[in-house]
């Protein structure tokens, strides 16, 4: 039964300070049907800050769209322990008072296994007969390793907006079948390993509802000012993430991306994405991040977004900014350009990755004229765009020369602050196939999931160790961003940060080499 209702009611309902919700024509289904097994599905992630980690107090995205997904057929309830940094003892506490009878957490890298683990283990002491589901990152790049942790039930591969709904449709099922779930694994009666191979990914991305963060207070998020995040630092509040497109075609050696979300561009519609903006807005929305990987791959359909943010500034909106996290800086023109800087973007993070044509050409596998790049970034940082710039170094193939031609580049080109990290061999990606293939790393790497991301060195070769790449790293950093005072203050400004904080920010990474700097709190 629809009954429609007014926003008064759907903030009591939910008690939260503003609704947060995908509403279609303002209806909202109240009464759900009877479930056979299934009473309670919650939607969770760990608590990230866990073993020295980083915290990641966002948006959870990924879990508001499962749960848009799911709640018109199950009660859902999403459960966030990552943001308030909830210990076991809370965690638990939280399980005991919503009793779901599945849990769904989500994953968001190989790095947080630990932390991953013992959150499927409190679930599993607390609950014995919740069924647990893991989806995300750590399934999709390194299934091995996942189903490694006894305590989980079924792991989704891929994208989970489908066989997510269609395994809680089995689970509840008198008589459940799940061989015919793309991209599912599980073990069986007689404790046999069964994979369901992941034949594809999601075409209409328009179909994908808007995010639902359920009882989540979402405007929490919108208006924490996350320090030290670099390229997700908003700057209008309160704030929130999107993503519009998947896929990336560029297949770099040292990415998983392919992998995760598969290596053709897939887009939502411009007229989805203004939509969701227009939804974000009349919620008190200000700042709009895309974390994307290619938001400029599809040239017309990022005009047409960009035309239609102009158009709604003309309209009243001028207060609204918004950014990308990552872009391919050699697939805009100045007339593009022009247009994001009229549409209130402000800031884009690039990805040139080396200052070696060759490095990009045959060992990472990038198409970056070098030349074309640095006047787009020339181009752009003189209208006033904000620039932040991601490099890669540490191939096993890349000769000391190439690194410090990476280095060098990096100080020319017109940026605001330039980031180096190490080249790390992730599962499922080109680079992980070559180091277990020449020795650089045993095949076994990842067994434990002791991958920690792009500042901590793992590789060693006949020039240069892992240490070498540390120190040059942090040092190199150090000098080329901080070189006057004027690049100190609007990296304060990008960072979140005040410039006393910059200080001890620096002191910390050339002490720790960049690895977990103290208060580096995204």
């Amino acid at each position: 039964m629809n009954i429609e209702i007014s926003e008064e009611m759907i903030k009591n309902e939910l008690e939260v300070e503003k609704p947060f919700l995908s509403l279609t024509n303002n209806l909202l289904v109240l009464q759900r049907p009877t479930r056979n097994k299934i009473k309670k599905v919650m939607i969770t992630q760990p608590n990230y800050s866990q073993y020295g980690k980083r915290s990641w107090k966002m948006p959870p995205y990924p879990l508001a769209l499962l749960n848009a997904c799911v709640k018109k057929y199950f009660d859902t309830e999403i459960f966030d322990p990552d943001y308030n940094s909830l210990n076991n003892e809370e965690i638990v506490k939280k399980l005991n008072l919503i009793k779901p009878d599945v849990v769904c957490i989500g994953t968001i890298s190989t790095e947080f296994y630990e932390c991953t683990t013992n959150m499927t283990q409190l679930i599993k002491e607390t609950l014995p007969s919740c069924l647990i589901i893991e989806g995300g990152v750590l399934p999709t790049t390194a299934l091995k390793v996942a189903m490694k942790d006894k305590n989980v039930d079924y792991w989704i591969i891929g994208e989970g907006e489908i066989n997510f709904p269609q395994l809680l449709e089995q689970i509840d099922s008198n008589t459940p079948n799940f061989s015919n779930i793309d991209g599912l694994a599980y073990w069986d009666e007689n404790g046999s390993a069964k994979i369901n191979p992941k034949s594809g990914f999601l075409q209409d991305l328009d179909s994908i509802p808007f995010p639902d963060y359920g009882k989540l207070n979402y405007l929490n998020y919108g208006n924490h000012k996350i320090k030290f995040g670099q390229g997700v630092c908003a700057r209008a509040f309160p704030y929130t993430t999107t993503i519009s497109s998947r896929g990336c075609p560029f297949k770099c050696s040292f990415c998983a991306a392919p992998a995760v979300s598969g290596d053709k561009i897939r887009n939502r519609s411009a007229e989805n994405v203004l939509k969701e903006i227009d939804y974000f807005y009349e919620n008190g929305i200000r700042e709009v991040i895309f974390l994307d990987d290619n938001f400029f791959v599809d040239r017309l359909r990022a005009i047409k977004i960009l035309k239609g943010i102009i158009q709604r500034k003309k309209n009243g909106r001028d207060d609204f900014v918004w950014k990308c996290c990552n872009l391919m800086i050699t697939l805009l023109n100045e007339e593009i350009i022009d247009l994001m800087l009229e549409s209130g973007m402000y800031q884009m993070t690039v990805s040139i990755e080396s200052g070696n044509e060759s490095v990009l050409k045959d060992l990472i596998g990038k198409p970056m004229p070098l030349e074309k790049a640095m006047h787009l970034c020339q181009y752009a940082h003189k209208k006033g765009m904000e620039i932040i710039v991601n490099f890669v170094i540490g191939h096993p193939y890349e000769t000391w020369n190439q690194i410090q031609d990476t280095v060098e580049f990096a100080g020319k080109v017109a940026c605001d602050l330039v980031s180096f990290h190490i080249a790390t061999p992730l599962p499922n990606t080109k680079l992980y196939e070559i180091c277990v293939k020449e020795g650089f790393i045993k095949e076994d790497f990842d067994e434990n999931g002791k991958i920690d991301g792009y500042c901590l060195g793992t590789i060693n070769t006949d020039t240069w160790s892992a240490e070498d790449l540390m120190i040059l790293r942090a040092y190199e950093w150090d000098r080329i961003n901080f070189r006057t005072q004027e690049r100190r203050e609007r990296i304060a400004k990008i960072q979140g940060i005040s410039m006393e904080e910059l200080e001890k920010w620096r002191i910390e990474t050339r002490k720790k080499l960049g690895v977990r700097v103290i208060n580096s709190e995204f």
